[in-house]
């Protein structure tokens, strides 16, 4: 991958950025911690949406769920851990019981979040933060109803503001932490500073910015992502928005994105296999998100909760070959071209 000349970061927008989840996490790459301190969980993989960047969009739902006791058993094995994830192929605000889920795990003093599309915050999200949410994130990936279309299918720029006045509203003098998720793809980088101006309008305060990305060994959605395109074409609007954030006074955090030009990234050593595994609603412990259409017996999959111990999946000799993939190769097929390695991973 070769991509000359290299981009410099201006001094100015480096306080935005993430050099790496190394560093954001303290990581290092050849040690996994004793137990995973990072669980993201695919509760379902039910959906009112089939947003174009989600694997969701060319393979059905199923309608399955994680069931709650299997996962209250998992977080009594796992003494670790710090954070669960309610993010999935699904939207988890779907699951009429999803705030027992969310009580689960701060009965045992664990921080838990999720993401939304927000169509349900109205209905669904009062009970989930009476149980003690931690982190709520409300994807916005457009400011218009044309750029909502390619993204987030189904859905409308006057939902999507319907559902952030809730969600302020809502989380107003909780503890709950809320923000908007940004993903990035060369459909919508044109509309990254009026999708700032847009959430800072319905009181918004922290975003996060990260790039389309494939699932799995369907690589199609790469050719979207801020990676595929020649980086004179995404770094301006990058950095346009990034002067509206510093205007509005935002708490954004986005990857270090001279790592557009950066040859180096397509070798990066994953953050995912040290700290952190991805749950699906069957029980299947795959590496990350991206992995998130397990199959049974698949080669992405580690292992499954219903007949191992995630403690014994965790330290297994699969798992350990895996994580030596990224320090002595070769990559699995499905983690080559990774844009969120390429985004946050070791250089």
């Amino acid at each position: 991958m070769s991509r000359q000349p290299s981009i410099t970061v201006p001094e100015r927008y480096r306080r935005f950025l993430v050099s790496d989840d190394f560093d954001r996490y303290g990581l290092t790459p050849g040690h996994p911690a004793p137990s995973p301190k990072f669980l993201q969980v695919e509760l379902t993989d039910l959906c009112n949406l089939a947003c174009a960047g989600c694997v969701r969009a060319v393979h059905t739902s199923t309608g399955s769920h994680l069931d709650l006791g299997a996962f209250a058993q998992l977080l009594d094995g796992l003494p670790d851990l710090e954070h669960v994830s309610f993010v999935g192929a699904g939207e988890a605000l779907m699951l009429n019981d999803f705030a027992e889920y969310v009580r689960a795990c701060s009965s045992r003093k664990v921080l838990s979040s999720t993401n939304t599309n927000g169509l349900l915050v109205r209905r669904r999200l009062t009970k989930v933060l009476d149980a003690g949410l931690g982190m709520l994130a409300v994807s916005v990936d457009g400011a218009s109803d044309t750029t909502l279309a390619l993204m987030r299918s189904g859905l409308r720029v006057s939902q999507l503001a319907s559902a952030l006045d809730h969600a302020v509203d809502l989380t107003r003098d909780r503890d709950t932490s809320l923000s908007a998720a940004i993903t990035l793809s060369t459909d919508n980088l044109s509309e990254f500073s009026a999708i700032l101006d847009f959430v800072a309008q319905r009181g918004i305060r922290r975003v996060t910015v990260e790039s389309l990305h494939h699932w799995g060994e369907d690589k199609t959605l790469n050719a979207h992502s801020l990676f595929a395109a020649p980086p004179a074409e995404v770094v301006p609007h990058i950095e346009d928005g990034l002067v509206r954030a510093e205007s509005l006074d935002l708490e954004l955090t986005i990857f270090d994105y001279s790592r557009l030009a950066d040859p180096r990234v397509a070798e990066a050593v994953c953050p995912w296999p040290w700290d952190a595994t991805y749950l699906t609603r069957d029980g299947e412990v795959t590496p990350c998100c991206v992995h998130m259409e397990a199959e049974p017996g698949g080669g992405n999959v580690l292992g499954n909760i219903t007949t191992s111990t995630i403690g014994d999946i965790w330290t297994s000799p699969a798992y350990q070959a895996f994580r030596e993939t990224f320090t002595a190769g070769p990559a699995w097929s499905s983690c080559q071209g990774c844009v969120y390695r390429m985004e946050f991973g070791r250089v």
